[in-house]
């Protein structure tokens, strides 16, 4: 098996994995995807690995969770014959409704990404895969264009809870809780990473309370570390994609209601990102998280009103006196 430190990137392996199931007209089975694909391939055993299978299906809940559909077919005949299922990932996908139109700016970033991929897929490595899948008698198209690859975060945390999510470890770090002065000491394994609303969360079971905890990154004070030969094996559950789900259902349950200075920059930009009419002035959204709200609204200064709820009030006013007093303690 490979050394942990020659491993392949997390985000390299996902850039792969999509490249190859994007290229196989037919679809690759599992064990032709972790005999080929780059991150999988590296430390695929022929007499069988667990601990690859869990990360092939980690990966495939992940992709699903960025948006890319995977589609899967098995013949009549195979049925419930897991191992003959073909997976692939179907252009048409990606085709862009006729009605849809983009700015000189969208077009340039689209370029941007395009060109992106453009490099990655002509890369020594991504061909070195595409021949391999050719080897086993897979017919493949050439590397194509369409498909973003998956940018990496800078929070410090980030690469420490992906290592423990691919070999199920401990992991024990500081955490600030809005409110509190000093950082707690956590103990935990990860269950899940997503980016939603433009942050990341990791989904974790927290052996200290002995129950599953929600941690946001930033809130992440210092960099985690492994707590040593102990691991925490996890069952074949889509983490993900159950805490996008309580994530969305608390931002049903949660609505805020403000009131903005017309033509303020807080009246464009919380009607663009919560997609309100940018004419009004009264503004009504859901909210998953009232601490993360609350450092939204309060950049906006004298911009805006809150109205409701109650404990949003606090919160943002809080932090506006806080602001205030830091200032008047620097004149």
């Amino acid at each position: 098996m490979a050394r942990a430190e020659n491993r392949v990137k997390k985000e390299d392996r996902l850039f792969s994995l999509i490249l190859a199931l994007v290229s196989s007209r037919e679809g690759l089975t599992k064990n032709e995807i972790l005999k080929t694909v780059r991150g999988y391939s590296d430390i695929y055993d022929f007499n069988g690995n667990t601990s690859l299978d869990k990360m092939f299906e980690r990966d495939k809940d992940e992709i699903r969770s960025m948006g890319v559909i995977i589609d899967t077919l098995e013949l009549p005949e195979e049925e419930g014959q897991t191992h003959h299922i073909r997976y692939s990932i179907s252009r048409r996908n990606y085709d862009f409704p006729e009605d849809v139109t983009f700015s000189s700016d969208e077009l340039t970033l689209l370029n941007v990404a395009a060109n992106a991929w453009r490099e990655a897929s002509l890369s020594s490595d991504s061909r070195h895969a595409l021949t391999k899948i050719k080897s086993l008698g897979v017919s493949a198209n050439d590397p194509l264009i369409g498909v973003a690859p998956h940018i990496r975060t800078n929070d410090r945390a980030f690469a420490a809870i992906e290592d423990a999510l691919e070999n199920e470890l401990i992991l024990s770090f500081s955490y600030l809780k809005p409110g509190d002065s000093k950082p707690q000491q956590r103990t935990a394994s990860p269950l899940a990473v997503l980016n939603w609303g433009g942050l990341w969360y990791v989904l974790a079971f927290d052996l200290d309370v002995q129950a599953e905890r929600t941690f946001l990154l930033k809130r992440i004070v210092s960099v985690p570390t492994r707590i040593p030969q102990k691991t925490y094996p996890l069952s074949p559950e889509q983490y993900a994609q159950r805490l996008q789900q309580e994530l969305e259902s608390l931002t049903r349950l949660n609505s805020a209601s403000v009131s903005v200075v017309p033509g303020s920059d807080a009246q464009l930009r919380l009607a663009s990102k919560y997609q309100l009419d940018p004419t009004h002035t009264s503004l009504s959204f859901g909210y998953s998280d009232v601490e993360l709200l609350a450092d939204d609204l309060a950049v906006f200064g004298g911009q805006l009103t809150v109205e409701s709820p109650p404990e949003l009030i606090h919160a943002v006013r809080s932090r506006l006196v806080t602001i205030s007093a830091l200032h008047e303690g620097r004149n």
